[in-house]
């Protein structure tokens, strides 16, 4: 009664278990993994202080942008640790979802850039409105492809890994690939692995997770820092900012 046959087997009741103590254990990264991850951590921190010290400082007046600017910050301090604690447990695909989404977070924050009036786009955000269905001065919707292009100048590994990762987000072929454990037998039969472990990955694919995680971290940043610039300018200087004078 083996419903795969030659591709894969079920273990008994006492290997199940068994394994699942297994998987309670990871084991430690190399040094540059671990060095990576520091600075994940280190970069969470200094984008807290950018919201603290410079974009809300206690007695410092609120406008709608700054409800996007907590939202981008929070989430990125939580994907972050999703992010981090992933690697920690060899587990690639969260990992990689997890990316994906913070290049969503750092993408769609870059949009209040790209509109008319950056306080009713937060406003509408705030309603509710889904930012994909929203416009662009450009009249562009802003979509994730579209604000993909926007960046693409100054960061241009980014088209390629938003591709990539897509597959992780949505349930595609990358997850089947990552299902296969060893296909060399040379006999036709494909060995399959269910494990929350993806030791498989050489040590560059985690350094490589790690550092596009870091360059979205440093999109988003940049916009944050222009915001707490932004919001301490006059509504002359701003205007004159906007219109290149």
């Amino acid at each position: 009664d083996r419903p795969i046959a030659a591709a894969a087997t079920l273990p008994g009741l006492t290997q199940v278990l068994g394994a699942a103590t297994k998987l309670m254990t990871h084991p430690a990264h190399s040094k540059n993994v671990a060095a990576s991850l520091e600075e994940l951590a280190s970069d969470a921190q200094r984008l807290r202080r950018i919201m603290i010290e410079l974009i809300a400082p206690p007695g410092s007046p609120m406008f709608p942008m700054d409800f996007l600017a907590f939202a981008a910050t929070k989430r990125h301090t939580s994907t972050t640790s999703a992010f981090v604690s992933a690697i920690n447990s060899w587990n690639m695909v969260v990992a990689r979802s997890l990316l994906r989404i913070h290049i969503d977070t750092s993408l769609r924050f870059s949009a209040a850039w790209h509109v008319e009036n950056p306080h009713d786009f937060s406003m509408e955000v705030l309603k509710g409105a889904r930012i994909d269905k929203l416009k662009a001065r450009s009249g562009d919707r802003l979509m994730d492809a579209h604000l993909v292009k926007l960046h693409t100048d100054e960061h241009p590994w980014l088209p390629n890994v938003y591709e990539r990762l897509c597959g992780y987000v949505h349930f595609s072929g990358a997850h089947i690939t990552d299902s296969i454990n060893d296909l060399s037998g040379g006999d036709g039969t494909i060995e399959f692995l269910i494990s929350d472990q993806d030791n498989k990955f050489p040590e560059f694919s985690w350094l490589e997770v790690a550092d596009w995680f870091r360059e979205a971290t440093g999109i988003l940043e940049t916009y944050l820092r222009g915001w707490g610039t932004a919001k301490k300018l006059s509504p002359e200087q701003l205007k004159s900012l906007r219109s290149g004078a």
